[in-house]
């Protein structure tokens, strides 16, 4: 298995813990299925996934320049994408993750879905840092950057639809969604350890290139 594939399967797997751990995304999905509005939650799906969409096109834009006029920054970044996983799992590890949803009081329809979700996706100021510094650890320099950056869209793309579907659907179903301060911080520190895992591999492989 090449280098290539390695980084995309720890882009996954990464990728994959941060859509599980419930933030403002979750909340927006969750919130409208817990109200029963299934139109609303697809249409927040489709909207948070239409933003997250735009910030591949906006930071994927900006480092393919990066790679023509500096590499030497995108290399820097890399590094600071690494710490930022490190850091990111402490904070998972230490911190329990909550889910904030209440109960909608009327029925959503998929128009206004879409709209809430592009605006949460958009309004929130740690995504444009997340995707800055998530993305050029999983890039390879020395081949082409576009399809690389269009192969980690579409994972994470795909990734997010089908936990927002999940966490939407068990919303749904069950009235809610709620673990046990117990279960809370278990899945909390499963998931940091693997955030640190995947950073100092990542640091690894870097050192030893």
């Amino acid at each position: 298995m090449d280098s290539t594939a390695h980084l995309l399967i720890a882009f996954a797997i990464t990728d994959l813990i941060a859509c599980l751990m419930p933030g403002p995304a979750v909340a927006t999905v969750t919130g409208l299925a817990l109200g029963g509005s299934l139109r609303g939650m697809a249409g927040a799906i489709m909207g948070i996934n239409a933003g997250n969409g735009l910030w591949y096109v906006m930071v994927g834009t900006g480092l393919v320049a990066l790679v023509k006029r500096a590499p030497e920054v995108l290399a820097v970044l890399g590094w600071a994408g690494i710490a930022y996983l490190f850091w990111l799992g402490i904070q998972t590890w230490r911190a329990r993750a909550h889910l904030e949803t209440g109960r909608a009081g009327r029925q959503v329809g998929v128009l206004r879905g879409l709209t809430t979700g592009i605006a949460v996706q958009l309004a929130n100021p740690k995504a444009l840092l997340f995707f800055t510094v998530f993305l050029p650890p999983f890039l390879v320099l020395s081949r082409p950057v576009s399809p690389q950056l269009a192969t980690l869209a579409a994972i994470g793309i795909t990734l997010e639809v089908l936990v927002l579907m999940g966490y939407g659907l068990l919303a749904y179903r069950l009235g809610g969604l709620a673990l046990s301060p117990t279960a809370e911080r278990r899945v909390a520190r499963v998931s940091g350890g693997v955030f640190m895992a995947v950073a100092a591999g990542m640091a690894l492989a870097r050192v030893q290139a």
